[in-house]
């Protein structure tokens, strides 16, 4: 009976996608769940995974091509193949998965970013997948049956498909229900099932209704000195902890900062996710980790409440990302946009502080380390590390190579901290100055084969979680330094930054919980 179903020529052609899938599109799903069931002796388990994926996607495809025909049949394959290729690539070069936050990620990004994604294996990939798409769409010889006939052959093989499923998970779900629920990360990596669902939910996300933009502190008053305050705020960008030197890194990545005995370090830091499009809005946001979600970006922020209580807000940005959509109520914004390294943020430091003596606050964002082209995020005085990986396709470069050139990113942070702490320096007899430098998430560099970052939070690495983090005071605030100090290797986030600046403006309001002002 199954036999006679492969005399219509599109179930022919249902197998063979299925099995192109299967097969080329989840080498990073394959490689993964293999080396975990050979790990764990679950042999059975690795030789009969392939099979049970191939009929899972028979399954599916049939479900998904139930109500096409002909030509919408052949379109909607066509689809599905560049689906594969595209997060085949990305998973198998990056690591990547491809869930909701990363097309979150993929719509906030630039034209530049994008160029720096632009490698040969990727056209590699879409070339190998436009040829197939040819072979389908022009050269294949399907011949359909009528509507009705191939609808029901269609719905045929599915229950078949679902049922023959259904029978071996049951005969082996001793060995499948243990190892998927010790590695439930795997279904992530399930191409292009996966990137699917996760499109349909990032669309459904966003034809939902979007929330009143919503007033927070209304209550808040603001104590102003004689002496006015000046924080300056470095909103770091894919800076990770453990390749500070302040951190006990063996490599001197930080050789200015680490001379100074006027900062302190925070050893233990975790950011609000692993992309700068969830981190920095949530970090400067009432709402905490746990409590986040897109639709808290219509509350007003803490840059709002500092606004509103008559804090100066100026806002420097060299991000290729933008501000994310923080700044867009301030209006002292220069965007840069990442053409230019990060010193960019520091040229008008001066000028514009002696516009205006007031309580002030300076958000300089960095392109910092972003990659994959770390290359191209510092001058070439600062190529200290070598050799480095002078090109985007990581996979050219050894890993020493990568962790090099990354190393040169975070030792020209060091440079831009240190000049930025001068500049306070030299403004010491007229303001109060605070520096604090967070960076908005870490990056992975091929650390079991991931790459990058962007990674769902429960299943990122450290790397992508743990964020170098630092506060300089003046000497006139030594006290306060020292208190910190005291508590450097306590568990912060990116939870306590919204109350921590509250504070240090001495602001009253019923939104500050003085348990997360760090410096309390």
């Amino acid at each position: 009976m199954l036999l006679s179903l492969f005399s219509f020529q599109s179930q022919r052609a249902i197998f063979m996608v299925a099995l192109g899938i299967a097969t080329l599109c989840n080498i990073t799903f394959f490689s993964k769940l293999f080396h975990y069931a050979f790990n764990e002796q679950n042999y059975f388990l690795a030789f009969s995974a392939p099979l049970i994926l191939t009929l899972i996607l028979i399954a599916l495809l049939n479900i998904l091509l139930l109500f096409t025909h002909k030509t919408l049949f052949k379109w909607t394959i066509i689809v599905l193949i560049f689906t594969g290729a595209l997060s085949s690539y990305f998973m198998d070069t990056f690591g990547t998965i491809i869930d909701a936050n990363m097309y979150t990620n993929a719509m906030q990004t630039d034209s530049a970013e994008v160029l720096d994604l632009l490698t040969p294996k990727l056209f590699l990939y879409l070339g190998c997948a436009a040829l197939i798409a040819f072979w389908v769409l022009f050269k294949s010889p399907i011949s359909f049956s009528s509507y009705t006939k191939e609808f029901a052959q269609k719905a045929f093989v599915a229950i078949v498909s679902l049922m023959l499923i259904s029978g071996l998970y049951m005969s082996l779900s001793k060995s499948y229900s243990a190892f998927f629920r010790n590695h439930h990360e795997l279904k992530m990596y399930l191409n292009p099932s996966y990137p699917i669902a996760s499109f349909v939910k990032f669309m459904y996300t966003k034809i939902q209704p979007k929330p009143e933009f919503r007033a927070i502190a209304m209550d808040a008053t603001r104590v102003s000195s004689e002496k006015k305050k000046l924080v300056v705020f470095i909103l770091g960008e894919t800076a990770r902890a453990q390749n500070f030197s302040l951190s006990g890194y063996d490599v001197p990545t930080n050789p200015l900062l680490s001379k100074r005995n006027d900062i302190v370090f925070l050893n233990n830091f975790a950011s609000c996710g692993t992309a700068t499009a969830i981190s920095v809005p949530c970090m400067f946001s009432k709402f905490g980790r746990n409590d986040w979600s897109e639709e808290k970006e219509s509350y007003e922020n803490v840059v709002d409440v500092l606004a509103k209580t008559g804090v100066r807000i100026i806002w420097r940005d060299n991000n290729s990302g933008g501000d994310k959509a923080l700044a867009k109520r301030i209006s002292d914004v220069v965007k840069y946009g990442g053409k230019a390294f990060d010193d960019v943020l520091l040229n008008d430091f001066q000028a514009n502080l002696d516009k205006a003596y007031e309580d002030t606050f300076v958000v300089l964002h960095q392109e910092g380390s972003h990659g994959p082209t770390y290359f191209k995020r510092y001058p070439d005085a600062f190529k200290k590390f070598a050799p480095t990986c002078d090109t985007q396709e990581l996979d050219k470069c050894s890993h020493e190579q990568i962790v090099n050139t990354y190393n040169n990113t975070i030792l020209y942070t060091d440079y831009i901290i240190n000049e930025t702490i001068n500049l306070l320096k030299a403004n010491e007899d007229n303001y109060e100055t605070t520096l604090i430098y967070i960076s908005d998430h870490g990056e992975s560099l091929g650390e079991n084969g991931v790459y990058l970052h962007g990674l769902p939070y429960m299943i990122a690495p450290e790397a992508q979680k743990h964020v170098p983090a630092l506060f300089y005071f003046s000497d006139k605030q030594k006290a306060t330094r020292e208190h910190l100090a005291l508590r450097a290797s306590e568990r912060f986030s990116h939870d306590n930054l919204f109350h921590t600046l509250l504070g240090r403006f001495a602001i009253t309001t019923a939104e500050y919980k003085p348990n997360l002002d760090i410096l309390r």
